[in-house]
Parts: C-alpha cells; sequence; structure tokens
C-alpha cells in the first residue's frame, strides 16, 4: 500500500512538474525575450525586446541561424560597430553577411561562433578583428554569459542544440522574468540600436542610447574611455602580480588553451575548409596605444604583432594551394588614428571616432576598402592607414611605428604625460 501511495504521488508530482515546465516554456516561447525563435511579432505585445541587449552572445548565436550568412565579421565591439554589411564589398560575395561581433569577445568565444555559424551554413567569407590582447600567449577565458551549448559544431560532436540550449533556456525561470518584462517593456521608447545585420548603429547607440555620450560632450566622453582603459589595462596585470608565487607552483598553462592558439585554431580552420579569411588589428586611437605602451610595455605590443605575422605564416604554408591569408595592422599611429578629441565641453563630434576605443563607420569602411581592394567615389584613405603585414615587412614596420611614435609624443607631449599618470597612478593604488 505504501509503494502504491509513493508511486502514485511521484506520477503526480512529475506530471505537475512537467505542467509547470511546460507552461513556462510556452510562455517563453511565445513572448521569445531573447529573439531565439521570432515565432510571434506583434507590436504591443513581444515586438521590443529589451533583454537582447544584455544577451548579445546569446541573441547572435540564433540570429546566425535565421540569416545563414556566408560572409561572417568577427570580434570585439569595435567591430560590432565599425562594420556594416551594407558596404559593397559583401554584395560581391556569396550569400548573406552578418556581424557576429560582441562586446569583450575573446578569441575562444570568436572560434565556436565561428563553428557555430559554418555548422549552420559553410562559410565562404570571414573578416577576423583582433586586439593585441588576443595575441596573448595566457590562458584564453571566456564571459559570464558566453554559453557553448547554444552553439553549434560541425563535428556534431555536441547533442542537438534543442536539447542542450533550447529547452533549457525556455523552462528556465530566468527566462520566464524575462519575458514578464518584456511584456512591461513594451511602451520603452529607447530608439533600437541593432541592425538586422548584427551592427551596433553607432549614431543611434552613442546619441540617443547612451546619455553619457551628451551629458560628458564628446571630448568629456572620450577621456572617460581613456581612464576606463587603464583600468582594464592594469587591473589584471596587478592581479597576475599578486598571483605570481602561485602560479609558478603550478603546471604551466597548456598551450593549447591560450589566447593565441585560438587565433591559431581560427586560422587554420579556414585554411582548412577554405575559407577566405582576412585579419585585422582594429584600428583605435593612439590613446589606446600610449595607455598600452605605459602599462605593459611596447616591446610586449611589438612582439604579440611578431607573433601573429609568425602563426599566420606557418598556416600558409601549411596549405601552399590556397592564396595566403592576409594581415593587416591598422592600429598603427596614423593620419587616422592620431586624431585629436574635441576639448572639454565642445558639443563638437570626431570626425572618425566615437572615443578613443570605437571607430566609425566611415573608418569602418576604409578598413574595408582596403582589404578587399575597394575603391568608392569620393571616399578615399589616407594613404598611411593600414598597412599589410608580412614576415618580410614586420621588422621594419615596427621600425617606421616606432619613429612616428617618438614623433607624436613630441607633438602631443602633455597628452601622453596625462595618460602615463593614470596608468602610474592606477598601478601604485592597486599595489597600494
Amino acid at each position: 500500500m505504501i509503494t502504491t501511495k509513493t508511486t502514485r504521488y511521484a506520477t503526480v508530482a512529475t506530471l505537475v512538474t512537467m505542467l509547470l515546465l511546460g507552461s513556462v516554456a510556452t510562455i517563453n516561447a511565445v513572448v521569445d525575450p531573447f529573439g531565439m525563435n521570432m515565432l510571434v511579432d506583434i507590436k504591443g505585445f513581444n515586438d521590443i525586446k529589451p533583454a537582447i541587449y544584455n544577451r548579445v552572445r546569446l541573441f547572435k548565436a540564433y540570429q546566425v541561424e535565421r540569416v545563414r550568412p556566408q560572409s561572417l565579421i568577427l570580434g570585439t565591439s569595435r567591430s560590432h560597430i565599425g562594420f556594416s554589411c551594407s558596404h559593397k564589398v559583401w554584395a560581391r560575395m556569396e550569400g548573406p553577411c552578418y556581424n557576429s561581433a560582441f562586446d569583450g569577445a575573446t578569441a575562444r568565444e570568436m572560434y565556436y561562433y565561428l563553428l557555430n555559424a559554418y555548422a549552420i551554413r559553410p562559410l565562404t567569407h570571414v573578416l577576423l578583428g583582433l586586439e593585441t590582447y588576443h595575441l596573448a600567449k595566457g590562458f584564453s577565458t571566456t564571459r559570464p554569459d558566453f554559453d557553448p551549448q547554444v552553439l553549434r559544431d560541425p563535428n556534431g560532436n555536441f547533442l542537438p542544440r534543442w536539447l542542450t540550449g533550447d529547452l533549457r533556456i525556455l523552462t528556465s525561470l530566468d527566462t520566464l522574468k524575462a519575458s514578464i518584462e518584456t511584456l512591461e517593456d513594451q511602451n520603452d521608447t529607447t530608439p533600437n540600436w541593432f541592425a538586422p545585420d548584427g551592427q551596433r548603429l553607432g549614431k543611434i547607440f552613442f546619441r540617443e542610447v547612451d546619455g553619457r555620450f551628451n551629458k560628458l560632450t564628446p571630448g568629456g566622453y572620450f577621456h572617460m574611455t581613456d581612464k576606463e582603459e587603464v583600468g582594464y589595462e592594469t587591473d589584471w596585470r596587478v592581479a597576475a602580480k599578486l598571483e605570481a608565487k602561485r602560479l609558478r607552483a603550478t603546471p604551466p598553462i597548456d598551450p593549447n588553451t591560450t589566447s593565441l592558439s585560438y587565433v591559431r585554431r581560427i586560422v587554420m580552420f579556414c585554411r582548412k575548409h577554405n575559407i577566405d579569411l582576412r585579419i585585422i588589428i582594429t584600428p583605435t586611437n593612439v590613446h589606446q596605444s600610449e595607455i598600452m605602451a605605459a602599462s605593459e610595455g611596447w616591446s610586449s605590443v611589438e612582439n604579440k604583432k611578431r607573433n601573429l605575422v609568425r602563426l599566420v605564416d606557418e598556416a600558409n604554408a601549411r596549405y601552399p594551394q590556397q592564396p595566403p591569408t592576409p594581415i593587416f595592422d591598422f592600429s598603427g599611429y596614423s593620419t587616422i588614428t592620431e586624431e585629436v578629441p574635441p576639448p572639454a565641453g565642445s558639443h563638437k563630434e570626431m570626425r572618425y571616432y566615437w572615443d578613443s576605443s570605437h571607430f566609425k563607420q566611415i573608418v569602418g569602411d576604409f578598413v574595408l576598402d582596403r582589404v578587399y581592394g575597394i575603391s568608392e567615389a569620393g571616399r578615399q584613405a589616407p594613404p598611411d592607414f593600414g598597412v599589410r603585414l608580412t614576415d618580410a615587412n614586420i621588422d621594419t614596420y615596427l621600425a617606421d611605428q616606432r619613429l612616428r611614435q617618438a614623433d607624436y609624443r613630441r607633438r602631443y607631449s602633455n597628452d601622453v604625460g596625462v595618460l602615463r599618470r593614470l596608468v602610474a597612478n592606477a598601478l601604485n593604488n592597486d599595489r597600494g
């Protein structure tokens, strides 16, 4: 009798649980706060989806399946903002283009998003936007909102995504909370800064969404970004020094898990599958370069670029029947990257940059023109903007950059001094 009652209770409990989970999944599937399926899109009900702006990695994982691109843009927020699939180069390529870049993307994350896109539809062209931190030999991390279980694998090594990703997310109470918030936020008047091709629309985001841009003025916003970059550059460096003794006592980092190794995986995957890969080092304003120089030393930056050239040369040699994968460095000292920010209090915007980190689409168009050999009437990039790096010219190029750097420091010694003091103060404060 006890066994029968227990079994009956367990059966009822299971049915109730399944009913509740089914109800939650149905609500979440219909409201679709993260833009996973787009089954229902009703104005005033769920067409406004504020949650996607905080779950960009998740949104783009599913958006790629809808777009089914054959041309893919990978990178960080700089590529997310700066590159548009409306550039005419993509019209010459096979299939749609999609900007799969997102804020703070690590090399490991970009590799898995590359695999995801290829598993959905074989790619023919990839633009890879790298920052110098991607070229480090330290362990490649992932961000908290990175979820590999919603990504597809061309080798089919994972369980079906509907089981590992869709079902888990649709039955989540966190998703239910986002669904309720979505229903409540249908009167939200915040402009949509997500373009259908995945680009973050800088004109909308900075001018209308991020209130600090107008409140601080473009010059103030620029210098705020300088200070944020000082924090990024110094925080991890101080932490690494504090843990130096512990790290010496642990096994060395597996070379297959470093950031540079994931860049290598991206390159080798594209070579293996005959994908036209173009690599760029993105064009930040030189204030960011001076911050890196003050915090880690310029020789470290140079060595990272040498490592990239060596890595790509080795990959090119593995597949000599294919055209070589090119590398373009747009981060050097140039007419574009040396643009001077407006004075404090001025509402005049810069021509090329939103802040010291993020370049405008005009600069992204210059990059695409140079990388793909496009000539656009009325749009001509300065000749000193962007250099193709090879084993034959890397040392000469870096030597020339040191000369340009010295000249910039002479012309803008006050600005450089301010940046160096910011770095020095951050390092000293963190030690304390």
